[in-house]
């Protein structure tokens, strides 16, 4: 019977005093704004500016959220939110996504189209502002949601087609020549 050698017993890292009371000096500093909007959006409308400040409310209301989502239309423009973003997120992955595969797979646009294509997301949105107004403006484009889903899928394409880039051309040749083997069309093989 072979011998166990008894269990070391580990030994407790102290933590330091100092590095404590920072990090609880840091947490304060950045959770305390968050506490006191929360803490001012339910309180009624006269202890808003009480002195003493209320801390904790008696009476906390909801009234104010109902107010900024109904009688200001807050949820039109979260709705609209929504439908804009999601609409641009979807647009921009699934262009970003043909357009770094053709980039990595096929070599199209010769060896500097891909830097091109990010150095677009260099140019500043400002500089662009006053043509984009004026076409949107002439097209009819202007305050609708396609002109707003057109503009960020344009604004995010760069950024899309750059991180698929890196992921196609990391991922091997051999897996796509083995789908078409197998009798994947190109399209088949892309999707899988």
């Amino acid at each position: 019977m072979a011998a166990v050698a008894p269990a070391r017993r580990r030994k407790r890292r102290s933590v330091p005093i100092g590095r404590m009371l920072l990090l609880g000096f840091f947490l304060v500093f950045v959770l305390w704004p968050l506490y006191w909007m929360f803490n001012t959006s339910i309180k009624p409308s006269d202890d808003y500016l009480t002195v003493p400040p209320v801390w904790f409310p008696t009476e906390p209301t909801l009234v104010h959220y109902k107010a900024a989502l109904f009688a200001y239309r807050g949820l039109d423009g979260l709705i609209n939110s929504l439908i804009i973003s999601l609409s641009a997120t979807v647009l921009s992955a699934l262009l970003g996504t043909l357009m770094a595969y053709s980039l990595a797979r096929y070599n199209t646009g010769g060896q500097h189209l891909s830097f091109w294509v990010l150095s677009q997301r260099f140019l500043p949105p400002i500089g662009i502002v006053l043509p984009v107004f004026l076409i949107y403006r002439g097209v009819g484009l202007y305050d609708t949601h396609i002109g707003l889903i057109i503009a960020y899928t344009v604004f995010t394409l760069p950024v899309s087609v750059w991180m698929m880039f890196a992921y196609f051309r990391g991922m091997p040749k051999s897996m796509e020549e083995a789908a078409l083997v197998d009798g994947c069309t190109r399209w088949e093989a892309f999707w899988r």
